[in-house]
């Protein structure tokens, strides 16, 4: 079975809902779509984990909220030194594509409003083990606009700031939820690739959140990635007919606009309310793998959907 590297969940946020005993990713949540025992029965070795706040969480508090999400899998790893692994430099990269028997976890905040409009919390996010930020979510913080604000702003001077200093650090420039006059700006300011980490093809479906032919092509051209999304809205006009059929038709769109190096998955498991038939839950990630390889998809480009095109990047980027 292919590694399985998914690219954006929300699965810390909810565990932190949780009374105490129970906030653990090792412990089985059956109202959760996502947690250890499901992960492995998938194969997935790479969990991008979702630092997310919401708006009414600014400032601050979000950025309490955000280091508990943190402590979190950092408690797992703890009390489970032989199960999971904190990603934060190229050498433990290396280690995930090399270790089968470990869930390795990678920290990226989405909406950049826990830094408070401050790079010094950027350093102090950093230093805990963020390694990828997605500039906005669908609202206005210190940064720029997000989709939901229906501006034509680009980023602010804050925001010009933060992805410098980001590509400084060795960070992942995230452009999902940004406004397209952002989008634009942060891809041309950033000496690194971009990636969108949870989007589909704007051309199959017209949710505001997936991406036009042009960004695809700008996203290929950057050498990013662009991570299939499960929502049912982005992948169905009409979201209550969502299916693995969808998701297989918007991997085949993105596969012919960038080519199988700039195609991954985001599923946004845990962030989601509603799910696509076929894909419930994340145990579910090898049946789509089967679609793909039954419409004569290579083992080399499945590896690379899969798994290979977040690692080049990261690695690209990680220092």
């Amino acid at each position: 079975m292919l590694p399985i590297a998914d690219c954006h969940a929300d699965t810390l946020s909810r565990l932190l809902l949780l009374e105490d005993d129970q906030m653990s990713l090792y412990l089985p949540q059956p109202k959760h779509h996502s947690d250890y025992p499901r992960m492995r029965a998938a194969n997935l070795r790479l969990q991008i984990f979702s630092i997310f706040t919401m708006p009414y969480e600014a400032g601050h508090y979000g950025a309490v909220r955000s280091l508990q999400m943190m402590q979190i899998f950092r408690e797992d790893i703890r009390k489970h030194p032989d199960l999971f692994a904190l990603i934060e430099s190229k050498a433990d990269l290396a280690q995930a594509e090399q270790n089968p028997d470990k869930l390795y976890g990678l920290f990226s905040m989405e909406g950049a409003s826990p830094l408070c409009g401050d790079l010094k919390m950027l350093e102090v996010f950093y230093r805990q083990g963020l390694r990828a930020i997605g500039l906005t979510w669908n609202h206005r913080n210190e940064l720029g606009d997000g989709l939901g604000v229906g501006s034509n702003y680009g980023l602010t001077p804050f925001g010009r700031e933060v992805v410098q200093r980001m590509n400084a650090l060795g960070m992942v420039v995230d452009l999902a939820h940004i406004n397209e006059a952002g989008f634009w700006e942060a891809l041309e300011l950033s000496k690194d690739p971009v990636i969108v980490s949870h989007a589909n093809a704007k051309a199959l479906c017209n949710h505001r959140r997936n991406l036009n032919d042009e960004q695809l092509k700008a996203i290929q051209a950057k050498n990013g990635f662009v991570g299939l999304c499960f929502a049912p809205s982005f992948l169905n006009n009409d979201a209550s007919l969502a299916s693995i059929d969808d998701a297989v038709r918007h991997v085949e769109y993105l596969c012919e606009q960038m080519g199988p190096d700039h195609v991954a998955f985001g599923s946004d498991y845990d962030g989601i309310e509603q799910v696509p038939r076929g894909l419930e839950t994340v145990d579910r990630f090898p049946d789509l793998v089967e679609r793909l390889r039954g419409l004569g998809y290579s083992e080399e480009n499945l590896y690379k959907i899969c798994f290979g095109n977040v690692l080049r990047v990261y690695q690209d980027i990680l220092k």
